[in-house]
């Protein structure tokens, strides 16, 4: 018998366990929770068996082809170009084993370790962690505002850190790794403006701008979510190199155990993505998975699902907002996401969210984020983010009130010494 008894990642890392008689709510995760993941079983049996009844085993359990199987490609294309409300091309996307090994693939295959790679202050915490421990790249954080990375202060990192002349791998000289729709930690989706701007510097200085858009289609204001940032890399402009690579997944929108995703990206990338030996040795990255997402799109099985998530998802959005608008203990400042998982906050500037965190977990049952996780400067220590994708509402509420307990108690012990 396996000496491992953990059944999932968060029961694994110890950040939740329903089977304790008094399990901390997790306001801390990104992830869909039970009433979310609802239905999936129920579309992957029909997949399944509609797959396994209608198609060629030898296409289904031989290795996949490197960018994925045509008619994953082209549903793909089809579902995305319905819900982002502008075209998608299926030559333009590659399947892979969801975001983090888009992000991985990318990085590992494209860039040297000593190839800088310019992050938004604050980001995802785990992605720092993936470029700066386990790939051990070079990390440099640029600034963020209301509006996403300010084009500013990335150009002036770009010109201090880029060396002119030296040789790469690829035609790139860096990257950026950045959310524009809908980011994590902040909920915030950068200006056309400022998409223009970035798109604009990218090409100036032959940098791959690395866009994670993985709740771009958890939009919750009715109509379509602002434009990804590859549609402002248009090719049809005189100086179009392909500059852009959108980083896709179905973990948010569906499960994150398929482990099924996708990377949107010109021919030039995708040439280097697709075509790498990693590729080359295992084929598509999740070919089973994609060849029973297929069918789930075909019968709109996924659309269904994702219509339904969307709802649950905004009234928690608005459920959230309006509980910590209510009688907070110290003054807090957030804006109220259109789109995403995660709330952004900002408590008074003497308050350690380390140290709430503790009382926080130890004395309420709570958790949370901590706003200096998501930095790669440390910075931002008395904001936290919130999660409304595990919890339901009515954890979500007893949630709340475990954080505003536990913030009047920080306030008890150390008043604004801290």
């Amino acid at each position: 018998m396996a000496k491992q008894s953990k059944r999932d990642l968060f029961e694994d890392l110890e950040l939740y366990n329903e089977k304790e008689d008094n399990p901390v709510i997790p306001l801390a995760m990104g992830a869909p929770g039970t009433d979310t993941i609802s239905g999936c079983k129920e579309i992957l049996l029909e997949s399944t068996r509609i797959t396994l009844t209608n198609e060629d085993e030898k296409y289904i359990f031989q290795y996949g082809p490197m960018k994925g199987d045509p008619d994953f490609l082209d549903e793909l294309a089809r579902f995305l170009s319905s819900e982002y409300g502008n075209d998608v091309d299926s030559d333009n996307l590659m399947a892979t084993a969801g975001a983090t090994q888009g992000l991985h693939l990318t990085a590992s295959v494209m860039f040297d370790r000593s190839t800088p790679v310019f992050v938004e202050d604050p980001t995802y915490f785990i992605a720092i962690k993936i470029l700066r421990e386990d790939l051990g790249m070079n990390i440099i954080p640029v600034p963020t505002d209301g509006d996403g990375i300010i084009p500013e202060a990335l150009e002036t990192a770009i010109k201090e850190k880029v060396i002119a002349g030296s040789e790469t791998k690829t035609p790139f000289k860096g990257m950026v790794y950045l959310m524009t729709t809908f980011s994590n930690p902040r909920g915030i989706s950068t200006s056309p403006e400022r998409c223009r701007r970035l798109v604009h510097l990218a090409r100036k200085y032959d940098m791959l701008l690395f866009t994670e858009d993985v709740y771009n289609l958890l939009s919750y204001t009715g109509t379509c979510p602002p434009p990804r940032l590859m549609f402002y890399d248009d090719k049809n402009d005189d100086d179009f190199k392909g500059n852009v690579l959108s980083n896709g997944t179905f973990s948010k929108i569906l499960a994150p155990g398929i482990r099924l995703g996708w990377i949107e990206a010109p021919e030039r990338i995708l040439e280097l993505v697709a075509k790498c030996n990693t590729s080359w040795s295992g084929g598509c990255f999740n070919h089973y998975a994609s060849r029973l997402m297929t069918t789930a799109l075909k019968q709109g099985m996924l659309t269904k699902h994702l219509h339904k998530i969307r709802s649950i998802y905004a009234r928690r959005m608005n459920l959230l907002y309006d509980l910590l608008c209510e009688d907070f203990p110290v003054p807090i400042v957030c804006e109220k996401p259109k789109g995403g998982f995660f709330l952004w906050a900002e408590l008074p500037s003497s308050l350690d969210s380390k140290l709430l965190l503790q009382i926080g977990i130890e004395k309420h049952g709570v958790n949370f984020i901590i706003g200096s996780s998501t930095s790669p400067t440390e910075s931002y220590k008395n904001c936290i983010r919130l999660s409304i994708s595990f919890c339901d509402d009515e954890k979500l509420k007893r949630g709340v009130q475990k954080l505003k307990d536990a913030v009047r108690e920080y306030q008890s012990i150390w008043g604004q010494d801290k």
